[in-house]
């Protein structure tokens, strides 16, 4: 959760988000409906610490999304604005955010290894420049299928 809401909604003031931003409370029920209709996601993915965001903040033009959605499910490569994800299974696409499933690696707090994990991320669709979708070969290894770019 970022300032933008209160920039986009003078109904809070500038603390109260950065209470939020900073853990020191939650909003109410009715302001989480309010800031999950805003960034056009759903309660579960705006409360859960399960999901991650990712946004550079960039906006575009409303885009046709009936390809994306022909692409659930699928195994894919995404190209950022920032950098590469690999290995992402998209889940779903809304009109702002493509949600995904990918595996990260996270040091845990003292120990000195690396470990992998499935996390849900939801990316914004500004940041995403193209999509590879992945073939599943004979013993599960997967082959590149080509960029798909969105419109």
């Amino acid at each position: 959760m970022t300032c933008e809401f209160q920039r986009q909604s003078n109904k809070l003031n500038q603390r109260t988000v950065s209470n939020w931003e900073l853990g020191q409370g939650s909003p109410a029920l009715d302001k989480a409906a309010e800031l999950a209709r805003l960034y056009g996601v759903t309660l579960d993915d705006l409360v859960s610490d399960e999901v991650d965001v990712v946004s550079t903040g960039a906006h575009d033009a409303p885009r046709d999304l009936h390809v994306l959605r022909g692409l659930m499910g699928r195994a894919a490569t995404l190209e950022l604005v920032d950098g590469v994800q690999q290995d992402v299974e998209l889940l779903d696409v809304s009109s702002a955010w493509l949600r995904v499933s990918c595996t990260v690696k996270r040091a845990r707090f003292g120990s000195p290894r690396v470990e992998s994990e499935r996390v849900i991320r939801l990316i914004d669709l500004n940041d995403v420049c193209s999509i590879a979708i992945e073939e599943r070969l004979a013993g599960g290894s997967r082959a590149p299928h080509g960029p798909a770019r969105e419109a």
